[in-house]
């Protein structure tokens, strides 16, 4: 029987690596928020992403399953 698939299991698609990549390599706000870990950056990700209204985050987390303001888990 086959496994309903939920957004979460869902393979995820280029376009979503893609901004997902934009969020952990090109945005400050981001960017900066995740290497400090506290700070005025990092709430303001931490903010926006309770919003869920930047697209780049939101790929983000499809992708790492991480917040945007956590660091993604290393790859073993």
């Amino acid at each position: 029987m086959m496994e309903k698939q939920t957004p979460e299991t869902a393979p995820v698609d280029e376009k979503t690596r893609k901004r997902a990549d934009m969020c952990m390599n090109k945005c400050t706000v981001c960017k900066l928020g995740r290497e400090k870990g506290k700070g005025f950056f990092h709430w303001m990700v931490k903010m926006e992403s309770r919003t869920k209204l930047c697209p780049w985050c939101r790929a983000y987390e499809k992708v790492y399953g991480v917040p945007a303001y956590r660091k993604p888990p290393q790859q073993a």
